[in-house]
């Protein structure tokens, strides 16, 4: 694939890392999947039931009042949409689709790809962003694509980054080439945040470096081990046994027919996965939490939370950032759902809730930008960089979206062991 094909190459990407949350299993017959309009017409019987297919029993009717009650004080959209996907329908792929249901499309995939059911429609998440990104802050910007990207965030010493996509020539020619087109140069990068571990998440640290060369690499310490577990493998030209592992290695479709293209293959893969970390965000004594203050510029700090549950070492992060002249601090998420680490996930929102209260963060935004339709405001600053802003959610606005994915977590774990939903 000639690497300015943008859209063929970004459809790949996308495609692509949306199914991580899947098994590798499913990753390695991916080029079958997102057959939309067939299974439009029904689900496979084959397939258990996926989601919800039972009145809730008490305890977790009862976290998912919570949630609602959050998600009703306030009139944001990225707020509806968390406590519509977590709590009422789950979150899945139309292969997931059990026996019995109709899998349903997107009122208007143009603002949502996730359908009134919960079903995640994939296609169109693979579009790029106009060039030069989408500022949605004075010092900062979404690069990638509606469904995957990276937060670049300008300080007085440099470029902050959190994340890096993951195909090396995808990271470099739809944010590197792009940040000039914003007034940014890729070599005023001075750190990078990972937020977890997926192969789709690291796969351009290599390229920083190459732009950047002291650049400071920082990722939660459990992630950084799988990390290292996965390169170790294919430098002994395996793939890693380990199944967590497995997820931070590029994922391609190719099946080498000889040892060269396998040699190869590995090699592609070995670009992708970064060759070391500079700091790593450990949990504290008994705990699976934990923060690190990172500084990043003079006076200027970046609070780095560990919070497993969409991965062992997921992280969030805070940042100070500038809106319309007025100082605010940015949370970024990196990540979606784990169904079998929700109790997990709970507390660990509620720990990043605690410290996001304490940091004064008051605005929010996820990696994945097809989370809470994130891509569709995006959009809609680039068209009016003046209009309403529902990232600015004010300190109560990120308090109620962090309290309901912790009840929407709750929720799911009561209604996995209730038996009143099927795994998803």
């Amino acid at each position: 694939m000639a690497p300015d094909d943008g859209k063929a190459s970004g459809a790949i990407l996308f495609l692509w890392s949306m199914l991580m949350r899947f098994s590798w299993t499913v990753l390695a017959v991916a080029g079958c999947l997102f057959a939309g309009p067939a299974l439009a017409q029904g689900a496979d019987e084959t397939r258990p039931f996926r989601g919800p297919i039972e009145p809730d029993r008490p305890l977790a009717r009862g976290y998912n009042d919570s949630a609602e009650a959050l998600a009703r004080v306030d009139d944001n959209p990225l707020i509806d949409w968390a406590y519509r996907v977590w709590c009422v329908t789950g979150y899945r792929s139309p292969e997931d689709a059990g026996t019995g249901q109709v899998v349903d499309m997107p009122v208007d995939p143009s603002r949502d790809y996730v359908s009134p059911n919960g079903f995640f429609h994939s296609e169109g998440a693979y579009r790029l962003m106009p060039s030069g990104g989408a500022r949605f802050l004075d010092n900062a910007w979404y690069f990638g694509a509606d469904g995957l990207g990276v937060i670049v965030v300008r300080t007085p010493s440099g470029l902050v980054l959190v994340d890096t996509m993951g195909r090396p020539e995808d990271f470099e020619r739809v944010v590197l080439s792009e940040m000039p087109a914003a007034g940014l140069d890729p070599t005023d990068i001075t750190h990078v945040f990972i937020g977890h571990y997926h192969w789709d998440h690291t796969g351009g640290v290599n390229r920083i470096r190459e732009v950047s060369p002291d650049v400071q690499v920082i990722i939660g310490g459990p992630d950084a081990r799988l990390i290292e577990t996965a390169r170790t493998a294919l430098l002994d030209g395996e793939m890693p046994s380990d199944p967590l592992a497995r997820k931070a290695v590029l994922a391609r479709n190719e099946r080498p027919e000889t040892p060269e293209g396998a040699a190869d293959l590995n090699a592609l893969r070995l670009e992708a996965i970064p060759e070391r970390f500079d700091v790593l965000v450990e949990a504290d004594a008994g705990l699976e939490t934990g923060v690190l203050i990172v500084p990043v510029a003079p006076d200027t700090d970046v609070t780095a939370v560990l919070n497993p549950g969409h991965t062992p070492g997921q992280m969030s992060v805070i940042l100070p950032v500038e809106h319309r002249g007025e100082m605010h601090n940015l949370l970024v998420i990196s990540g979606n759902d784990n169904p079998d680490e929700a109790a997990q996930y709970a507390m660990s929102m509620d720990y990043l809730r605690s410290v996001a209260a304490q940091r004064g963060a008051d605005v929010l935004i996820n990696t994945h930008g097809y989370q809470s339709a994130m891509f569709y405001h995006l959009r809609q600053l680039i068209e009016d960089p003046d209009g309403p802003n529902p990232f600015v959610m004010g300190t109560d606005g990120v308090d109620h979206f962090l309290g309901i994915f912790a009840n929407c977590q709750r929720a799911t774990f009561n209604r996995l062991q209730d038996g009143t939903w099927d795994a998803f």
